[in-house]
């Protein structure tokens, strides 16, 4: 009976090591998705930054000399080729990992296999006095409620907290993530 219940314990436990290695796996995909969607947020206030200065300076370029609107078009355009695009300066590459396959959700245990009983190890643990260490989705959390903010918000949030409210979205978010809590945000929010 005993040994019977120490396979099943150790079943468990496998598929526990599994589960949570898929966990691992699960939440390094997240980070790099939360990354990935953070730079598409960069390019996205690229363009509306870009946008806007081309509106100036159409406006300014009708008021001095409507009759080259034309002409500053066409070098908006040209902008466009590929052979333009391929003369602007790289973005630094990012280094891609081999990707791995997708985790799967894990199979009950196979109980008609009688896996090898490893003998028991006694181990006291100590309580610890030290304070908790933050999960790893405190962060997360925190970068997800800025990531929702309005550039404006997140510049009143800045000011709040005495930061500087200067520089893209992006970048005053980076500074707040180290300094804010949830409830900063929800403050202002």
């Amino acid at each position: 009976m005993i040994s019977l219940l120490a396979a099943k314990f150790a079943q468990i436990d496998t598929t526990i090591d599994a589960t949570t290695a898929q966990i691992t796996a699960l939440q390094a995909k997240l980070s790099e998705l939360q990354e990935h969607r953070q730079q598409l947020l960069s390019v996205e206030q690229a363009c509306q930054s870009a946008l806007s200065q081309v509106d100036t300076a159409l406006m300014m370029l009708h008021h001095v000399d409507p009759s080259q609107v034309e002409v500053f078009k066409g070098v908006i355009e040209s902008k466009f080729n590929s052979e333009t695009i391929a003369l602007l300066p790289e973005a630094p590459e990012t280094t891609t990992e081999p990707t791995e396959p997708e985790p799967t959700a894990p199979t009950a245990p196979d109980t008609s296999v009688q896996p090898e009983i490893e003998p028991a190890i006694d181990v006291e643990v100590a309580e610890s006095t030290d304070a908790p260490t933050p999960t790893p989705g405190a962060a997360t959390d925190i970068e997800g409620l800025l990531n929702k903010m309005s550039i404006q918000n997140i510049r009143k949030l800045a000011s709040a907290k005495g930061t500087d409210t200067k520089g893209t979205r992006a970048s005053i978010a980076a500074r707040l993530q180290k300094i804010v809590t949830e409830s900063d945000i929800r403050a202002i929010g």
